[in-house]
């Protein structure tokens, strides 16, 4: 079983003290461009479910997506995204998001370079409530889906200029 985060919104205060970690101490990793609200994008289910088919990567005709066999991340390459949206579009569970900056995603890569050092990600050990946890976790799919209002998942329209 692959870990994972695992974060209690019954327990998350909105301190943003995992925000501020994530951008403050490792802002210049060369996959992270930074979350800006851990609590926000928690709350539309914007976290990697970690798909044993990835239909994501599959998806991706440019191969801009890779899944890493070692703990089933996903790790992008930006500069072989072009923007087609076709992740976006097949992902179960909306998790991959356009922002307003052409071309790229966000996409929190579980702090990789701490991981391959056995450390946990930085958002985990800077929670003052303990909400955010990494490790393997049993999951029950029924039991733990739920629907956000009438929107799951949506992709923005953009044109290029």
């Amino acid at each position: 079983m692959a870990k994972r985060l695992f974060i209690d919104l019954d327990k998350c205060a909105g301190c943003e003290e995992c925000t501020v970690e994530c951008k403050c101490s490792y802002p210049y990793h060369s996959d992270n461009n930074g979350i800006l609200s851990l609590r926000e994008w928690l709350h539309f289910q914007l976290i990697c479910r970690k798909c044993e088919d990835a239909p994501c990567v599959n998806a991706c005709r440019y191969e801009a997506l890779e899944k890493l066999e070692s703990d089933k991340t996903l790790k992008r390459n930006n500069l072989l995204c072009v923007g087609c949206k076709s992740c976006a579009v097949v992902c179960p569970f909306g998790t991959i998001y356009f922002e307003i900056i052409p071309f790229l995603t966000f996409k929190c890569d579980l702090c990789e370079g701490r991981l391959e050092k056995e450390e946990v990600p930085l958002c985990v050990g800077s929670c003052p409530k303990g909400a955010i946890k990494y490790g393997e976790f049993e999951e029950d799919l029924e039991k733990n889906r739920h629907k956000l209002d009438n929107v799951i998942a949506q992709v923005t329209s953009w044109k290029q200029e």
